[in-house]
């Protein structure tokens, strides 16, 4: 039963986000406080988890993927009323909330949508997903996430990927604005094949523009322009944490052009809560090696480069530059010894 239980983990999370916006003033930290705690303190006692189990009933393991969307709308939409109902609220106290929501829309919401927009041959996944990724207005990483990084990671054309000493505040910026160009390119390139014309509805990233005002007409219907603030406060923290996520998972890692994606070109980490809360987006050596393969059966390549910790201490030993090159430095040292240095 815990092979299928332990991916219901992300799904208990928001109840906490929903409880301290509910109750207002400083409960509002209550979800990113509890989320810190689950991550942080989960992956330090709780160890590793390197077991492949054979699922029966696979459908069971999808359940939590389909609870992202209802879930994260009544999230968005308790933090738009919030902007009315606790109109007397100190603007420290809406920032815990904004960092909770957040947290939860690139956690869950984010990465439930790259679970699914990587299955595109079903229909139904591409529009849930896509309509995920609209919360944190990202809806360009359904194509450039798939069909440019996955071609080029490890390489110098790949936005996604940070190379040896950059900073991660520079990457943010670099990886954000040539993503996104890279995104317009491989669309208008589907769009030329299809001879279509650029600015009709048939454009995925136009469409994708519209998802995310859906999301931002909802918030301003319900709390007015103070709730439009919240939400894109929370979509713009959901972008960063993303973008950190991405630096950190093929940091310094570099890849021939003409080589196929191994397990050594992505930082990987077993870290059992970071598994189950991030749906074994942990286990991102064996997506890169076979990105077809659903999250459930993916591998846990215990030879693979390893990140220092779970995801979310990672991601704050990213924050710190100098700490992050003392703590890699030594990892990149034995990738080049094992794999040489490109």
């Amino acid at each position: 039963m815990y092979a299928y239980a332990k991916y219901y983990l992300t799904p208990l999370l928001a109840p906490a986000v929903l409880a301290g916006i509910l109750l207002g003033g400083h409960w509002m930290w209550l979800g990113i406080g509890v989320i810190f705690l689950v991550l942080i303190g989960g992956d330090a006692i709780f160890g590793k988890d390197t077991s492949q189990p054979k699922y029966a009933h696979p459908r069971l393991v999808e359940i939590p993927l389909h609870l992202a969307l209802p879930f994260l709308t009544a999230l968005l939409l308790a933090l738009a009323w919030s902007a009315k109902a606790h109109a007397t609220t100190a603007w420290t106290d809406y920032l815990g909330a904004v960092l909770g929501v957040g947290f939860l829309t690139v956690g869950y919401g984010l990465n439930v949508g790259h679970e699914l927009t990587h299955r595109i041959t079903s229909r139904e996944a591409m529009i849930e997903g896509r309509w995920l990724l609209a919360m944190s207005c990202t809806t360009n990483f359904s194509i450039e996430h798939v069909y440019g990084h996955h071609v080029r990671v490890g390489t110098d054309a790949d936005p996604a990927t940070a190379r040896r000493g950059e900073n991660v505040y520079f990457f943010l910026l670099r990886s954000t604005v040539m993503g996104h160009l890279s995104a317009w390119g491989l669309e208008m390139d589907r769009l030329k094949v299809k001879k279509q014309w650029v600015l009709s509805w048939n454009n995925r990233i136009l469409r994708g523009y519209l998802m995310s005002c859906c999301w931002m007409g909802a918030s301003f219907f319900i709390g007015g322009p103070l709730a439009l603030v919240l939400f894109l406060g929370q979509s713009l923290f959901a972008k960063f944490v993303l973008e950190v996520v991405n630096y950190m998972e093929h940091y310094g890692l570099r890849r021939k052009e003409n080589e196929p994606a191994s397990p050594h070109h992505s930082w990987n980490t077993n870290q059992r809560i970071s598994e189950m809360v991030l749906f074994s987006l942990t286990r991102h050596s064996a997506h890169h090696e076979k990105p077809a393969v659903p999250f459930w059966r993916l591998d846990a390549c215990p030879d693979a480069p390893e990140m220092p910790h779970g995801y979310l201490t990672t991601i704050v030993f990213t924050l710190i530059p100098p700490l992050w090159n003392r703590i890699m430095s030594p990892r990149l040292k034995q990738w080049d010894e094992k794999y040489g240095m490109i």
